[in-house]
């Protein structure tokens, strides 16, 4: 069953996206939508391999009014900046400074690195943050699955997935449906806009 919210009841301090198959085509339609307003830092892994994330953050920034960049370890994380999860690294939301992101190599999860569900587990364990919208994308798996459940366990979060129809594989948005996880489930082309109304200051 799809909760059917308005808007969530909370205000959101951050955005992660998350992708794996399909991905580098729905975040580009994704964030080359968003405006220069955008009150919130985003932070998005999508599954590639180490060296191809610094051109693909590149191609990013320069179809997108946001400043788009790979992560580095101490990003203090700024609204309306992208911060892409390096190839090869965990992405982790540091619990000593705020908002701060740190890199790892620790062991594969999922068998990916970067895993989303490290970086949500992180921010669950972090004291500095308590909104999160989450919006996961087409892909194979189940990344991002228990991250979210985590997060729901210690914060307030908000979670969007992408449409079977729009998605070229309909694996990491379904677990999620499954799950009961999901407050909306959009086609890709609807996604920024909804995005833009969520994040808003009223």
């Amino acid at each position: 069953m799809i909760k059917n919210k308005p808007k969530p009841d909370f205000t959101p301090e951050l955005l992660v996206l998350a992708a794996s198959t399909g991905g580098p085509v729905a975040l580009e339609v994704i964030i080359g939508a968003l405006k220069k307003d955008f009150a919130i830092p985003i932070v998005v892994v999508q599954h590639m391999p180490k060296h191809f994330t610094a051109a693909f953050a590149k191609a990013l920034n320069r179809k997108s009014e946001l400043l788009v960049k790979e992560a580095q370890d101490g990003d203090e994380l700024t609204a309306g900046i992208v911060y892409l999860a390096p190839g090869g690294c965990h992405l982790k939301l540091s619990h000593k400074r705020k908002l701060t992101l740190t890199l790892s190599d620790d062991a594969l999860i999922n068998g990916v690195r970067p895993a989303v569900d490290v970086l949500l587990w992180s921010i669950a364990q972090s004291r500095f943050i308590n909104g999160i919208l989450v919006v996961i994308l087409t892909g194979m798996g189940a990344d991002g699955l228990v991250g979210l459940q985590q997060l729901h366990k210690n914060k307030q979060a908000y979670c969007i997935v992408q449409d079977e129809v729009s998605s070229i594989v309909y694996g990491m948005p379904q677990r999620i449906v499954e799950a009961e996880l999901a407050d909306e489930i959009l086609p890709l082309s609807m996604i920024a806009a909804r995005l833009s109304v969520l994040v808003r200051k009223e």
